[in-house]
Parts: structure tokens; sequence; C-alpha cells
């Protein structure tokens, strides 16, 4: 008997999601379970997606609907929404809700100037480190050391801030660049000892005869431009002006009510 209802239940939703509301009915009751109506105002509420869904997925939603709203007055009926514990937990969930949600209203009218967080890089560096090393450069190649000695001997004591212009002594050119380990553990053992803007003796490594240079480094302990970390410096200098205006108000809140507490709830112990 209760397949048979609950088959004739699902075929008259079926036939209903099929077709258009009724006319004449600005919000018309969708579906009922007892004396909960679930009008389809509030559906369009629950699932903003209700107009483009396909009659499938609106059934699947009413469904659903239905088996809550069955269980939850089943357990009405047996007296679970008066249980103390639970309702203590109610109560703090929707006193928690309200606060946040209030807070959250109050937050969005807070602005930071673009002083106050230019303000709060220059108080917080420590906070926008590179916090690793970069080297940029090149590896030059010569097909024979001829080649190579002549062209170090000419470069040799040139400092270098860029890569390196073509000649007619280069082979050809391999750049990195960011790199954070030796890109080259031959020529370049050490990305912290090496000499920036040098060229290093020619090597053959690798089986081939080259040589490097480091054009930049970036060190691990250097501040990163403001640019680079403008969106981070906001949302950081957002949190912190939000953290002191709530502060401030809590306790002009606080000052403006009455407020009693009970001394002899602690331990003597600890005094």
């Amino acid at each position: 008997m209760k397949f048979l209802m609950r088959f004739l239940c699902i075929c008259g939703l079926i036939a209903f999601v099929a077709c258009n509301m009724p006319f004449g009915k600005e919000d018309p009751v969708v579906v009922s379970v007892g004396s909960a109506k679930l009008h389809l105002s509030e559906i369009q509420k629950l699932a903003p997606e209700w107009d483009s869904w396909n009659n499938q997925e609106r059934l699947k939603f009413l469904e659903n609907w239905i088996d809550e709203e069955t269980m939850y007055q089943e357990a009405v009926e047996n007296g679970t929404d008066k249980d103390p514990v639970l309702s203590m937990q109610i109560e703090q969930a929707v006193r928690k809700m309200v606060v946040d949600q209030f807070l959250e209203n109050f937050a969005d009218t807070m602005v930071v100037s673009d002083a106050e967080k230019i303000d709060y890089y220059h108080a917080h560096q420590d906070k926008f480190l590179r916090g690793k090393t970069y080297v940029f450069g090149a590896f030059i190649f010569f097909k024979d050391w001829a080649s190579a000695d002549q062209y170090y001997r000419g470069h040799k004591n040139l400092k270098y801030d860029s890569l390196p212009s073509e000649h007619y002594l280069i082979k050809r050119m391999e750049t990195f660049d960011s790199a954070t380990v030796s890109p080259d553990s031959c020529l370049i053992p050490d990305i912290y000892e090496v000499e920036v803007g040098k060229l290093s003796p020619m090597k053959v490594c690798g089986g081939a005869l080259k040589m490097a240079v480091v054009t930049a480094r970036l060190d691990s302990a250097d501040v990163l431009p403001f640019e680079a970390v403008a969106e981070d410096v906001a949302t950081q200098a957002w949190l912190e002006h939000r953290a002191k205006v709530m502060d401030k108000l809590k306790k002009e809140w606080k000052t403006e009510r009455p407020i009693f507490s009970q001394t002899d709830v602690f331990s003597k112990k600890d005094q």
C-alpha cells in the first residue's frame, strides 16, 4: 500500500513538473507533506537553477525535499526537537549565524585607502620577502678552444647586467631564468657564491666547451616590490584594519551595556 501511494505521488509529480505552473497563481504550492507546503518562490530561492533544469532534475529535487520533510516531521512527532541538548546546540548555532552575518555586513563597509596599504607594506616588509634566491643568466657555447679563449680574453673584464650580445665567436647561447638551484654545477657550483656579472672561465662540461655568466641574483631576504604583492598587501591591510576597528567597536558596545559577573565562580587556588 505504501509503495502504491509513493508510486502515485511520484507519477503526480512527474505530470506536474512536466507542465508549466498553474495559470492564475503567482506563487503556487508545488508540493506539500502534511501541513508543510513548498511554494515556487521558495524553490527558486533554494535552487536558483530551477528554471533551467529539465523534468528529471526538478523531480529529483522535489523527491529529496519530500524525504527530508517527512523525516523532519517524524522526528518532531517523536519529540526530538524538544531535546534540551539539541535545543542548546540550535540556539548556539543561531546566535553564531546572526553574529557572523552582522559582522559580515559591517565588514563590507570597511575600506582601506591606498596610503594605508603602502604604510602596511613598509611596516610589515618581513611578510613580503622573496623567500628563495633566484639567478638569471646564460651559458655560452664555443666550437673550439681557440674561439673560447679569444672571446674570454676580450670580455672577461666586462660587467654584465644583461645577456651578452651575439658574437661571431659564439656557437650558441642558452639562457636560464629564475633558477633556484644551479643550472649547471660544473660552471656554477653555488648560486650564492657565484660572482654576478662576470664571465666564468671556459670549461668542458657535459661534453661541450662553454662558459657561464650570471647577470642577476635576487636574494631570498630581498623584499618583493610593492607592485608584485599589491593584492596580498591589500588583503593583509584590510584584515588588520578590520581587527582594529572591531576591537574598538566591541569595547564601545560593551561600555553601552551593564555587565555583571559573579566572582565566586572562580577557583580560589588560582588567585
